[in-house]
């Protein structure tokens, strides 16, 4: 008896705890929902050391890589400091002010971070829902000329540390030259304690490469990668997603430098920055779906091209109302007292959601291919919901019996673009009347007759479905310049195997090489997800679901990459995101995964006569 008290004490225990995990985690969630705006503060360690470390002044040039990378509802300020604090940008500064502070800048006396840091945290402002980041780029330990004053500036920096973490700025150091060798220093505390990062110069990759990690890996900043190049020169056709973007940014970045950058656009507004590694193409409101760039570099110099996209949006909600007979609790044997009883129904309604263009000519803005089939987060009446985009709009069916009306918010976060804050709408409900029952005519003269067309709608409407359901996909053509045909893969079969070499993994297990014969299976959609499950190969959810498998014309397999961060290969060409591409026996195609670590290949082979009659 004790023991069963005391189980379910325990399980009491447990709801309690689980439900108060819920809660706070929908709190959570809600708190995030749709947060946008962000604020950056550069902290430029300029003592005399940096002379020896940063002889190029790259460091300028990977703070100016960020600056004019980040997204318009962003700000940005400066810190200098040396002995003392050498210059202060506030944040609400024009970009003028930053570029004058800049070119003034001059590496010389002692490192004074205490000062520094604490001129940086109180630089920030007290608004809500605000991403705050610091990016601290120094060559060395605080050093001060007095043991007194070194002490000093270390308990500063200590105090400001807890001022930043109290106020939920993350701090992000970036160590240059070799003096920040030992990961202990009192330097990186302001990293470990606010929940950032330290990146070393060399062992983290170069400036450029570490000040795109802290944009976009750390600082969350969506973008899309829309090159990468190696060699000399170059040029970048960029398709944008859709119509009715606000504000467009190209941005190319180039750990070997980038010369004569040029651009072919249409906008109200645009213009270049360059700098010594990198170059933005900025695009207020642009009138063309395309961007063409054009760039040089020195010789076997790699550059990396992304691009970010503004949306200023609203939602719009589209409802149709209908109706069910509830179930009647008469029963069988009181046919005549059923018939006096008027019917009750159950109401719904039929949402379509979608996002509208409010800055310019109110389009649906989820109205093309691209937006197709993705996932978007919303909330009705504070439930939290995915559904899938499908045909420019989100459908959703709710009861609503006993609601007035209809609070709709749309997560912005679900997508690669930008879009500003997306303020809820809300939505009355006015159903029609119930129907007025009139009495029931006598039908049965005509029954044989609606069975008989009623089993020819069947049969119809089984022959609409089936030809419904045949996929149809874009896929590329040769050369890459023709515009992507559609292609139904009803009539298409499967035929030949898949040997598959994992090439590397995230925690450098060895995977066996696997073989997975396609011939004889039924022909319809599959994912690299499904095959690997198939084969016993665990990768963990990083993409594989979202690389989707058909079957092609002339023995074919057609391959197309719906991930976001994947990068598919068919031999050396990268297959854009959402089109289809034909795979023929003997080529291959080579698959690096989201978390940018794991690799692997796939070599598309015809089966032996033996191998088929198995």
């Amino acid at each position: 008896m004790r023991r069963l008290k005391k189980a379910f004490l325990f399980i009491g225990i447990f709801i309690v705890l689980l439900s108060a995990t819920q809660v706070a985690m929908g709190e959570q969630a809600k708190e995030n929902f749709n947060v946008k705006k962000g604020e950056v503060v550069f902290l430029l360690d300029t003592s005399g050391s940096m002379n020896t470390y940063d002889k190029d002044r790259l460091a300028l040039d990977g703070i100016r890589q960020i600056i004019y990378s980040l997204p318009t509802n962003y700000k940005a300020g400066l810190v200098s400091y040396n002995t003392r604090v050498q210059s202060v940008v506030p944040i609400n500064s024009e970009m003028g002010q930053m570029e004058a502070q800049l070119s003034t800048i001059e590496y010389k006396g002692y490192t004074n971070a205490g000062e520094g840091l604490n001129q940086a945290v109180g630089l920030f402002s007290n608004e809500q829902d605000v991403g705050r980041s610091i990016i601290m780029v120094t060559d060395g330990e605080i050093d001060m000329p007095g043991q007194q004053a070194k002490e000093s500036s270390r308990i500063l920096y200590s105090d400001a540390i807890k001022r930043a973490k109290d106020a939920g700025i993350k701090i992000y150091i970036v160590a240059v030259g070799s003096e920040l060798n030992d990961p202990h220093m009192h330097i990186f505390d302001g990293a470990e304690m606010t929940d950032g990062a330290i990146y070393w110069q060399g062992q983290s990759g170069t400036l450029v490469q570490i000040m795109n990690r802290i944009l976009y890996d750390r600082m969350k900043i969506p973008k899309r990668s829309v090159g990468v190049t190696d060699g000399n020169g170059g040029s970048l056709h960029v398709e944008l997603p859709s119509p009715g973007a606000e504000h467009v940014k190209i941005m190319l970045t180039s750990s070997q430098g980038l010369q004569n950058v040029a651009a072919d656009y249409s906008a109200e507004e645009g213009h270049i920055t360059s700098g010594q590694n990198f170059a933005v193409v900025d695009m207020t409101r642009p009138a063309a779906d395309t961007v063409d760039v054009r760039f040089q570099t020195p010789d076997l110099a790699g550059v990396e091209a992304y691009m970010t996209v503004e949306y200023a949006a609203q939602p719009v909600v589209d409802t149709t109302y209908r109706l069910e007979e509830q179930a009647s609790a008469v029963t069988e044997g009181d046919k005549d007292r059923k018939a006096n009883i008027p019917p009750v129904y159950n109401h719904y309604v039929d949402l379509k959601i979608w996002l509208e263009d409010s800055g310019g000519k109110n389009e649906n803005l989820w109205n093309t291919p691209y937006y197709e089939g993705q996932e978007v987060s919303f909330r009705v009446n504070d439930v939290l919901k995915t559904e899938k985009i499908s045909g420019g709009s989100i459908p959703f069916s709710l009861p609503i019996d006993g609601l007035k009306e209809l609070s709709v918010e749309i997560d912005s976060s679900s997508f690669a673009e930008r879009y500003g804050t997306i303020e809820p709408v809300n939505v009355k409900l006015l159903p029609p009347p119930d129907p007025v029952p009139e009495p029931e005519p006598d039908y049965r003269p005509l029954w044989a007759i609606m069975g008989v067309l009623g089993l020819v709608l069947i049969l119809i409407v089984f022959w609409w479905i089936k030809k419904k359901n045949a996929a149809v996909i874009y896929v590329a053509q040769s050369p890459p310049s023709k515009e992507p045909v559609k292609m139904k893969t009803k009539t298409c079969t499967y035929s030949g195997k898949f040997n598959m070499y994992v090439v590397r993994t995230a925690d450098g297990r060895d995977v066996p090489p696997q073989t997975y014969t396609l011939f004889g299976r039924n022909s319809g959609r599959m994912t690299l997800g499904q095959i690997l499950t198939s084969c016993k190969i665990k990768l963990g959810r990083i993409g594989e679901e979202d690389i989707i498998i058909y079957p092609g014309p002339d023995n074919s397999v057609i391959i197309m990459d719906q991930s976001e961060r994947c990068t598919v290969l068919r031999g050396m060409e990268i297959l854009k995101k959402g089109m289809g591409y034909p795979v023929f026996y003997n080529e291959k195609i080579t698959i690096t995964f989201e978390d940018e670590s794991t690799e692997m290949e796939i070599h598309y082979k015809n089966l032996k006569p033996s191998e088929r009659k198995s």
